[in-house]
C-alpha cells in the first residue's frame, strides 16, 4: 500500500445517499483478497503514480470514463511501446477488431462499476471485451476508481452498478440511449433491449491466479459512473 502518508478513517462519499465511507477499511479488505492498493488524494497525483509505474510496455485501456477524465492515454504515450484505446480505433476497423486488439498487452487498464468497502469489486458489461480482458491474457491489470464508487458491501456494489452505473452509461451511448434505465427513472428495469448494456455482472473477489499484479487505484474524487 502507497501513498496513505495520512490516515484517513472516514470520508464523506460526495455521491448523494450514500453512507460514509471508510477508505482504510476498505485498502485492507483488499489487499487481503491479494490486491495491490494505492490511495492517492487527487487525480493528479494518481496520474502521475500511473506515468511513472506503467513504462515500456505494451498497455491497452478499456471502456472507462475515468480514464479519459485523467487523460490517461496522452499521459502513457510517451513511454510506452505501444497504448492502444478502445475509443481509438483504426480507420475503417469494426468495434470487434477495435476490442480483440486490446486483448493480450502487457498491460491493461479499467475501472470498476462499484467497490465494496469489503474487498469486492463490480463490473457490468453488455459485451464482455472489458471484464475479459481485466480476468485473463495481461501480466498486469490496473483498476482505476473514484471515491464515488465505493459502498459498503457486495450488496450495495451490485446495486449500485446496476441502478447507478448501467443508467448512466447506456445515457452516454446512442445505441443504448434507448434502453429504458436510460430514458425513465435511472434504475434497472431488467430489459429485454437488443442494445442492453448489462449481460454479464462480474465480480472480481480476489486476484486471478496466473496474473502478476492487479492493482487498485482509488482517487480521493468523483471519477466516473
Amino acid at each position: 500500500m502507497a501513498n496513505t502518508e495520512t490516515t484517513i478513517q472516514a470520508i464523506t462519499n460526495p455521491h448523494p445517499n450514500t453512507a460514509v465511507i471508510d477508505i482504510e477499511a476498505t485498502i485492507k479488505a483488499l489487499e487481503r483478497n491479494k490486491f495491490v492498493v494505492h490511495y492517492f488524494k487527487t487525480p493528479e497525483e494518481a496520474t502521475a503514480y500511473l506515468t511513472n509505474r506503467i513504462q515500456n510496455k505494451r498497455v491497452a485501456l478499456g471502456d472507462s470514463q475515468t480514464l479519459l477524465a485523467l487523460n490517461i492515454y496522452d499521459s502513457l504515450l510517451p513511454n510506452n511501446i505501444e497504448v492502444m484505446d478502445i475509443h481509438r480505433p483504426l480507420d475503417g476497423e469494426s468495434f470487434r477488431d477495435t476490442a480483440l486488439r486490446t486483448m493480450g498487452k502487457d498491460v491493461f487498464l479499467t475501472s470498476v462499476n462499484a467497490l465494496s468497502q469489503t474487498g469486492e469489486m463490480v463490473n457490468i458489461d453488455g459485451t464482455g471485451n472489458r471484464v475479459a480482458a481485466s480476468l485473463f491474457g495481461s501480466n498486469e491489470v490496473f483498476f482505476v476508481l473514484g471515491i464515488n464508487k465505493i459502498t459498503p458491501d457486495l450488496g450495495s456494489a451490485i446495486y449500485r452498478a446496476r441502478n447507478v452505473a448501467a443508467p448512466q452509461n447506456s445515457k452516454k451511448n446512442k445505441k443504448s440511449s434507448l434502453n429504458p434505465c436510460a430514458k425513465l427513472e435511472e434504475k434497472c428495469y431488467d430489459c429485454g433491449s437488443p442494445d442492453r448494456i448489462c449481460n454479464a455482472l462480474t465480480i472480481y473477489y480476489k486476484k486471478m491466479r496466473n496474473m502478476q499484479i492487479m492493482e487498485v487505484i482509488i482517487v480521493n474524487a468523483n471519477l466516473g459512473f
